[in-house]
């Protein structure tokens, strides 16, 4: 979709455009039956769009003892069916070595996603792919402010270049932003290292109330004796305090355009 290449700005000396075949993935990633119908099913077509690397894009590589940031891949993927969209980008984020910013297209919405990559410890020539994220849907035509602010946000001049890393962490920080700024309203990167460890951490604290919250009231419902009931109530309204109070913390400044947060 050409409005989120738009919005990435990146250099036309990185663009690719070239198809991935499924076959490629059937016969180099660890593929159940259902994952392969998934893949026939699901998708159209997989194109690697760019390739940032040195010799495209002027950025140092990035290496040490887990982690090889020589290069970067933008892949889009065109959906038949987003059902099982979750697994697949698990799938192609597990299957290529490649840190990767995936696109994933249906119709005229786009969702994306990251993980970031590192050598197993256990495993020779194994790459595992951890903290995986995936934005919810976002329709370019009826974009919410929070929406906006992170597509403008992915732009290549506002990320750090000082490495491959640097400049892919900017990224996957930026679907974590995201992620807040749909709880708390307000799309904000954190400028240190230590204030992203406390969004992350305090977006989990979210997903872990909200969970426990639908437990409660799915056995709340079950529930037939009335002091129990009130009980499970009143761990509800504690539990639905504490949550406020976290989603407070996820707010922060407007991240504002020319802004250089990593």
């Amino acid at each position: 979709m050409q409005i989120i290449h738009d919005y990435l700005a990146l250099p036309e000396t990185a663009y690719l455009g070239k198809r991935v075949y499924k076959k490629l993935f059937f016969e180099n990633a660890d593929l159940t039956a259902a994952d392969r119908r998934a893949f026939t099913d699901d998708i159209d077509t997989v194109t690697w769009q760019y390739t940032l690397k040195p010799a495209t894009l002027n950025v140092n590589t990035y290496r040490d003892n887990e982690r090889d940031y020589a290069e970067l891949a933008v892949i889009e993927v065109s959906l038949r069916d987003p059902k099982r969209i979750a697994r697949l980008a698990e799938l192609i984020n597990r299957a290529i070595p490649y840190p990767m910013l995936l696109i994933l297209v249906h119709e005229d919405r786009i969702t994306l996603s990251t993980a970031h990559k590192r050598a197993s410890r256990a495993e020779a020539d194994t790459v595992i792919a951890e903290d995986m994220q995936l934005t919810q849907w976002l329709d370019p035509a009826a974009l919410e402010p929070v929406e906006q602010a992170f597509l403008n946000s992915l732009a290549l001049p506002e990320l750090p270049q000082t490495h491959y890393h640097a400049l892919y962490s900017a990224w996957h920080q930026r679907l974590l932003a995201l992620a807040c700024a749909r709880l708390s309203g307000t799309f904000h990167v954190p400028e240190s290292a230590e204030a992203r460890t406390r969004q992350r951490e305090a977006l989990a604290a979210c997903h872990q109330l909200e969970n426990d919250i639908a437990s409660l009231r799915a056995e709340i419902k079950k529930e037939t004796r009335f002091n129990r009931q009130v009980e499970l109530n009143t761990r509800i309204k504690a539990l639905e305090e504490e949550q406020r109070a976290t989603i407070k913390a996820l707010s922060g400044p407007v991240l504002q355009a020319g802004d250089n947060n990593g």
